[in-house]
């Protein structure tokens, strides 16, 4: 398995600019390979530590996002950290795409949710792994494999890391109809946890 090749649907960079490139016609995954800071990284393992589960699911304006998760995550040193560094994902997020409010899923899994690939019925959605292993994620040579498969699981596949923040193109973006990206959830392994966030269109 390869999880650092990039193909010409994709594109990466350190500085969170590189989002904005999902505009493209011939980029259907932007990923900014960011680090998380060590005060995020050790709330994480505090929770995973307790054994306490995360589970938020709302519809909610940008700005109102830290606190809304400072009032349901689990109150351990670092909550304030992860909370600000969502919001300023939702913020990034809402810029982007002239919305008002923004769809934040943030929870901990145990298994994958879609095990199998596919692509998203919806113009766009970002992704982010707090812990835990990466979204699975298809290039044009692996995508081309899969379908003339019918559906097989491809021998190869791309990753990305924990921390990084990627927007994908799904079937509902404009004029892009068939091309939008087709990833997976990653299998997690027996006794640990994914910390995993996602966000949709909300208006």
């Amino acid at each position: 398995m390869n999880m650092t090749e990039l193909s010409p649907v994709s594109d990466a960079g350190k500085e969170a600019g590189v989002l904005a490139r999902i505009y493209q016609p011939d980029c259907n995954l932007a990923v900014w390979q960011r680090p998380l800071p060590a005060n995020i990284t050790d709330y994480v393992a505090r929770l995973h530590q307790a054994s306490s589960r995360v589970s938020v699911r709302q519809l909610l304006p940008p700005q109102q996002v830290a606190t809304a998760l400072a009032e349901q995550l689990p109150d351990l040193p670092g909550r304030a950290a992860l909370a600000k560094d969502v919001q300023q994902l939702a913020e990034m997020f809402a810029c982007l795409f002239e919305l008002k409010r923004v769809g934040v899923r943030l929870a901990s899994l145990q298994t994958a949710m879609c095990p199998r690939f596919h692509t998203d019925r919806l113009p766009c959605r970002l992704v982010s792994t707090y812990s835990g292993p990466g979204t699975h994620w298809l290039n044009t040579p692996q995508r081309n494999q899969l379908l003339e498969q019918g559906g097989a699981e491809p021998a190869q596949w791309q990753q990305l890391a924990a921390g990084e923040v990627a927007l994908m193109k799904g079937e509902g973006w404009q004029g892009q109809e068939g091309c939008g990206l087709w990833h997976r959830s990653p299998p997690v392994p027996t006794g640990y946890r994914r910390l995993f966030l996602s966000m949709d269109f909300g208006e």
